[in-house]
């Protein structure tokens, strides 16, 4: 959705030069997102501190913008709202890449994509030039910061063979990706220096940057045992990865057959159940996880992609997630079938949460349109 709005802003609107957006009136809307990102991190843990934000600001759409953030709007509501504000009228198309830009951001914060992402998707807009000098900025912004990784070990089994496993870059990088940076974050906060050096040169600039963020925020919330229980569940994940035994050509099988005799992840039954958790309301997303136990939701976890993965362990308490992550550990791999009951469980309380008390005969839930479908698709799978 966020590529949309850009490619949007480039296909209707053309570029900084053709919309007028030059000169001195560009330098104050790259400033604005400096602005932006500055304000976004300092609200972090209170975004009803946008709300003073939003009063002070001059810019109709960044105005908007704060106002929504401060009141916790849900990613599908912000586009009917900037629709609703007339700032996407036929009337204003002389400001319209400057609201388009605003929406994408808006849109990409709600959905609790990291302010460096957000950043650097909206700066984008101005072309390839001025982002890859915001780029620079950013990464010299971030030098310049005080924020500096001290060394502090836990032991552990991760502890003792990080070094083996940065052996294998790319195993190391999938499981990265497949934990997600707030699980992994955690497990190398009690990793040496030395070795988290070495991973934050494999996760790129930016992602070292939102890595060494996490590493210490970690530090700081966590205790020793909980730091301990992060690791093994990386280190599981991360002998998860190991390559399977090559077979002889002709025993491979391929398309349907091999899939369903070996119980291989079906990779479409992930990507549904990950837009959905990405979709619903956060406020049913936490009802939700709420009414499920945390067996339930270790297996829902195994489910999803790494970027649905954040957005469920946000929603839950610091001791939850410990005990989820326990869970994981101890539960032996599932098959197809398995995932699919386990996805189509968590589907029905979702739907159930989304109904009201009383719900009249006639009366169709509030889900918006995409979110149904998907949750139709899933639901009639066998």
């Amino acid at each position: 959705m966020l590529i949309e709005r850009l490619a949007q802003m480039y296909v209707h609107w053309g570029n900084p030069g053709q919309t007028g957006e030059q000169g001195r009136r560009k330098d104050q809307s790259v400033l604005a997102l400096h602005q932006f990102l500055e304000v976004i991190e300092e609200t972090s843990e209170d975004r009803k501190a946008l709300f003073t934000q939003s009063q002070q600001s001059r810019r109709k759409a960044m105005k908007l913008s704060y106002l929504l953030l401060a009141s916790e709007t849900e990613p599908e509501a912000i586009f009917d709202a900037f629709l609703r504000s007339g700032l996407l009228s036929s009337g204003q198309r002389s400001n319209k890449p400057e609201v388009l830009l605003w929406l994408a951001g808006t849109e990409a914060i709600a959905r609790g994509i990291h302010p460096y992402i957000v950043f650097l998707i909206m700066s984008a807009y101005f072309g390839l030039e001025i982002a890859e000098s915001e780029f620079r900025w950013l990464q010299e912004r971030s030098k310049s910061s005080n924020i500096k990784l001290e060394e502090f070990i836990v032991p552990g089994d991760l502890t003792d063979t990080i070094g083996e496993a940065l052996k294998e870059p790319r195993r190391l990088q999938r499981t990265i990706r497949v934990a997600g940076m707030p699980l992994s974050a955690s497990a190398f906060a009690g990793c040496s220096l030395y070795y988290i050096e070495k991973i934050l040169a494999l996760v790129g600039p930016i992602g070292a940057l939102i890595l060494t963020e996490m590493i210490i925020s970690a530090r700081k919330r966590l205790v020793s045992d909980e730091i301990s229980t992060a690791q093994q569940a990386f280190l599981d994940l991360f002998t998860q990865e190991e390559t399977e035994p090559k077979m002889p050509e002709e025993e491979r099988k391929t398309g349907l057959e091999a899939f369903e005799e070996q119980g291989l992840p079906d990779p479409d039954l992930i990507r549904t159940t990950t837009n959905i958790v990405m979709y619903a309301e956060a406020k049913i997303l936490k009802s939700t996880l709420s009414s499920m136990s945390d067996s339930e939701i270790a297996s829902l976890l195994r489910c999803l992609e790494a970027i649905a993965h954040e957005r469920l362990l946000n929603l839950i308490s610091p001791g939850r997630q410990k005990r989820v992550l326990m869970v994981i550990q101890k539960t032996e791999d599932v098959v197809h079938g398995q995932m699919l009951r386990d996805a189509q469980l968590f589907t029905q309380k979702l739907l159930a949460a989304y109904a009201p008390k009383k719900l009249k005969p006639g009366v169709t839930l509030s889900i918006p349109e995409e979110l149904r479908k998907l949750i139709s698709s899933l639901l009639s799978r066998e």
